[in-house]
């Protein structure tokens, strides 16, 4: 169960998006901390949350489901 998507190397791979996602929410923490501008604080934490969310439930996704059949094409 790795990182890279199971898919070609044409997509972004599960490593890029799990580098976005922390520091969008991170940058969004550093921006609370600091006070600064609350709602762009928020969004950035609450996108940088959202995309971790969804890796992880890929991530489950993937390993639940098993092999998945290859094509003759």
């Amino acid at each position: 169960m790795g990182l890279a998507a199971p898919t070609g190397a044409d997509g972004v791979d599960r490593l890029t998006w799990l580098v976005l996602a922390l520091v969008l929410l991170l940058g969004g923490v550093y921006l609370l901390v600091l006070r600064a501008s609350e709602w762009l604080a928020y969004l950035a934490a609450g996108v940088g949350a959202g995309i971790g969310l969804a890796l992880v439930g890929s991530i489950i996704h993937d390993a639940l489901a098993g092999p998945r059949p290859h094509s003759d094409r």
